[in-house]
């Protein structure tokens, strides 16, 4: 990689280790050059840089990047709060391709800098409980032109359990949740599913020269042996064009089995070099090989294999990919940019979220919460699917029309481990999961039990309160009490030495005592007649 010819106070991407000035995604890539993996060079824009030099920084990077980037540029956010282990800001702050010019790159310099000022990226950060820094540092590099890309998840604590989602060309539509991409999964039984997908549109960033083509003209993309493609525009902005995806390509896999078990290796040497069990990769595919866009934690579990399909239960009922496990019932709400502003909490809570895909608008409404989220595409690696596990919502993705197919006010009831969005009569959504066995669950519950339920419950989940005791809030009933903050930060004060404190990643902390039995798989609330409005399975973190 090629040090800055000018500007000091610009920073090579080799040499961006400190978050504070440089953000968490660009110091993340900075561990990774160091490797054997293809990371895209990069110049970083602190935190600490004035927006008024921002056109002596913009001329700088421009000099930098003549002659290598054929395809313009893109300014990336990495402020300091960005790509955490307790939360990921996924979507939430913007990236922009710019062709090498100054006023656009100057432009895209403020539109990324402007984004740490977002109000959904603020209310996310409350509602995860973690620090929203005022900062943000922008992360400039040559737009790669792919032939695929996609994002790589995966969980390296014994035998690897991971999952692959690729779309032709940039990975924006299948990362914005409005592309469902070809999906690859394996397991720690080294099986491998496969999944095509179909895909009318490819994004692409492009030349000078093709920013400037109509509509219908033609012009190459090129494959991973370099064979040239004959492709069709369809229009182009901001840098990237649309266009129609090559007939050769038509019925033809985007990854091949090669190109997985090259993915997965990068993912594991990413992952050892970070020091992470859990990571979450975006990656894209060129005619010179693979490279490493974005790494960060896996901030939530991936969502359990697909199980058989259920029986016809002669309901209405929607399909999906599932991507956030657990159940959850409630009217249908439609969600939209143009509506999410307009909502009050009253309008959310106990509502099934039906969208194209969860704009950044509507995020600040995952606090309430919803029952669940219903999308119209996308898969279980979308933004909108990583907001929904970070905070424990049940979620389904790739439910096909869901927004015109499910009318608003229909009572549904979701459920995010197989799948499946099924009608239900308003008098009996609670009664849709009422005969859950709670022999293996904890029942949450906002108060300290009056004695010992008799439902058979295995424990209860008190909410805590930061203004009493643990000792306050616990009972001396059979089954085990435990504690549930539902932020991540701070860990709990002043804990007992019978309690241990224990992550329950997309839900919070957990208090719970040493003596009892590990915690439990599933997290349920019920109704006052004791039907189960609300059931989710749960994974804790290692601590």
């Amino acid at each position: 990689m090629t040090a800055l010819p000018v500007a000091p106070e610009l920073i090579a991407l080799t040499d961006a280790t400190d978050p504070a000035l440089c953000g968490g995604k660009a110091t993340t890539l900075a561990r990774l050059c160091g490797t054997d993996l293809s990371v895209p060079d990069g110049v970083v824009v602190p935190t600490t840089l004035s927006e008024g030099s921002f056109p002596d920084a913009a001329a700088a990077v421009l000099a930098w990047a003549a002659g290598r980037a054929p395809y313009g540029l893109i300014a990336r956010s990495s402020a300091p709060h960005e790509d955490g282990t307790q939360a990921s800001f996924a979507g939430l702050h913007v990236s922009v391709f710019t062709p090498a010019d100054s006023a656009e790159l100057l432009r895209a310099l403020h539109r990324v800098r402007d984004s740490v000022r977002a109000p959904a990226a603020v209310a996310y950060a409350r509602g995860r409980g973690v620090t929203h820094s005022a900062s943000m540092a922008v992360l400039v590099q040559p737009a790669i032109r792919p032939y695929a890309s996609g994002v790589l998840a995966a969980d390296f604590t014994g035998r690897p359990r991971w999952r692959i989602e690729a779309v032709r060309g940039l990975a924006h539509p299948l990362v914005s949740g409005r592309q469902t991409g070809e999906i690859h999964t394996g397991g720690p039984r080294d099986d491998m599913v496969f999944t095509p997908c179909d895909q009318a549109t490819i994004a692409l960033p492009g030349s000078p020269e093709e920013l400037r083509l109509p509509p219908g003209e033609w012009t190459v993309l090129h494959d991973a042996d370099g064979t040239a493609h004959r492709i069709k525009v369809r229009l182009s902005s901001d840098g990237v064009l649309q266009v129609h995806p090559p007939a050769a390509w038509a019925g033809r896999r985007i990854l091949a089995v090669q190109q997985v078990q090259d993915l997965l290796a990068a993912g594991a040497v990413a992952a050892e070099t970070l020091g992470w069990k859990r990571v979450d990769i975006e990656w894209a595919l060129s005619p010179d090989g693979l490279h490493l866009l974005q790494a960060r934690p896996l901030t939530a579990p991936l969502p359990p294999p697909v199980p058989d399909p259920t029986p016809d239960t002669g309901k209405t009922e929607w399909r999906g990919i599932p991507a956030v496990s657990g159940v959850g019932a409630g009217p249908v709400l439609h969600l939209g940019a143009a509506t999410a502003a307009a909502l009050t909490p009253g309008d959310v809570a106990g509502a099934v979220l039906v969208c194209g895909t969860l704009s950044a608008e509507a995020v600040h409404m995952l606090h309430h919460p919803p029952s669940a989220i219903v999308s119209g595409a996308g898969g279980p690696l979308s933004h909108t699917a990583i907001l929904a596990r970070e905070f424990g919502i049940p979620c389904v993705t790739a439910v096909a029309n869901a927004v015109t197919a499910i009318p608003s006010g229909t009572h549904v009831q979701v459920d995010g481990t197989v799948g499946t969005v099924v009608t239900v009569l308003t008098a009996t959504v609670a009664q849709a999961v009422e005969n859950v066995d709670l022999s293996d669950s904890a029942v949450l519950v906002t108060a300290p039990p009056a004695g010992s339920p008799t439902d058979g419950r295995a424990a209860t989940l008190v909410l805590f309160d930061p203004n009493t005791t643990v000792a306050d809030q616990t009972s001396s009933e059979t089954t085990p009490v435990g504690l549930l903050q539902l932020t991540i930060n701070p860990p709990f004060p002043r804990l007992p030495a019978e309690y241990c404190d224990v992550v329950i990643p997309g839900m919070g902390r957990l208090a719970w005592p040493r003596h009892a039995p590990p915690p439990l798989a599933r997290v349920v609330v019920l109704n006052s007649d004791s039907t189960v409005l609300f059931s989710r399975d749960v994974n804790v973190a290692d601590e």
